[in-house]
């Protein structure tokens, strides 16, 4: 059993992913104070993973005297209110079912549970570079796109717990578009995640094999080896071919953070994942991209859009300040 205290500076924070189960200590300010994580392996169960996530928690909570609570990020679509997915793709077998009724058995401790980009965006207004910010709005782009979205200081869940698929919003409609895995075609996802970057590059190495010689050198010569980390590395080199997919992929990701922006004019846009730390070095392309796409008011004010520097960390983190606010009197 692990105490609660809802005066407590302390709370125990849970992160679910398609690969790995983190269980943190964190404080008020955001200081992990103790973590450990174990693998996921979804298709042993959502009850067998219940199981090792409390002891992973009653491990990182060992030395505290009292927690506020427990809230969890997880990957979704889920129900925040009940903790219940909905076919997410990444946790085979957990549909339809919660962890949250058992979670708080095996701990006693009260149990919020979240979308993990949502609580991102959460984090991102009280830690990183909009601190503060009453509007703003969090986007992933690594195997999938996703995005949270605070406004008026207020998380938005949308009537099943499932905004924020940001994914899905159209930037393409030619026909050399691609669908994503539920077969939007011509969405954000489909055309600038890392598989579908790496599907754009293979497209276009078969097509021009002598415009992709260093793309398909860096493969070892297996254009079906072809991935979004190779074709970032032979722009670089200077390939003509990964030059022309990564150009078509910053535009992709402009047309999307412009709409994004368009739409819900928030305070910042913090971006996240894989492939942005793979643009981070071409940002003056992408800022120039959002402002081609964008409202005009962006070339006069700037583009209120800045990497996260909080890391992997950020959906643990804004699980943390869900716990505060929940359960905390502070």
């Amino acid at each position: 059993m692990i105490s609660v205290d809802s005066n407590s500076n302390l709370t125990a924070a849970a992160d679910i992913g398609g690969t790995q189960i983190r269980a943190a200590l964190v404080t008020h300010k955001g200081e992990i104070l103790s973590e450990n994580r174990d693998a996921t392996m979804p298709e042993r169960g959502i009850e067998d993973a219940t199981s090792r996530l409390s002891e992973l928690l009653y491990e990182v909570t060992s030395d505290a005297d009292a927690v506020t609570g427990l809230a969890v990020s997880t990957a979704g679509p889920i129900d925040p209110a009940t903790g219940t997915y909905d076919h997410p793709p990444n946790l085979t077998g957990w549909h339809g079912k919660s962890m949250k009724p058992e979670l708080e058995r095996l701990t006693s401790l009260p149990v919020a549970i979240g979308h993990d980009a949502t609580l991102a965006a959460l984090a991102e207004t009280k830690f990183g570079p909009f601190k503060n910010a009453h509007s703003l709005v969090y986007v992933t782009i690594s195997t999938g796109i996703g995005g949270g979205i605070i406004a008026n200081g207020e998380m938005v869940t949308g009537s099943t717990g499932q905004a924020g698929e940001l994914g899905h919003i159209t930037v393409r409609t030619d026909p050399e578009a691609l669908a994503c895995g539920v077969g939007c075609h011509g969405c954000f996802e489909g055309n600038a995640s890392g598989p579908n970057i790496g599907r754009m590059a293979r497209a276009a190495a078969s097509s021009d094999p002598s415009g992709a010689s260093i793309l398909i050198g860096l493969a070892g010569g297996d254009v079906a080896s072809i991935d979004a980390r190779l074709t970032f590395e032979a722009a670089e080199k200077g390939d003509d071919v990964a030059e022309r997919v990564v150009k078509q992929v910053i535009e992709n990701v402009g047309r999307g953070i412009a709409s994004i922006l368009a739409v819900l004019d928030p305070h910042g846009l913090v971006v996240g994942g894989g492939v942005v730390h793979s643009l981070a070095n071409r940002w003056d392309e992408l800022i120039e991209a959002i402002k081609t796409y964008g409202l005009p008011r962006y070339e006069s004010r700037g583009v209120p859009v800045s990497i996260t520097e909080l890391g992997d960390d950020v959906s643990l983190l804004g699980a943390s300040v869900l716990s505060f606010s929940r359960f905390g009197n502070s």
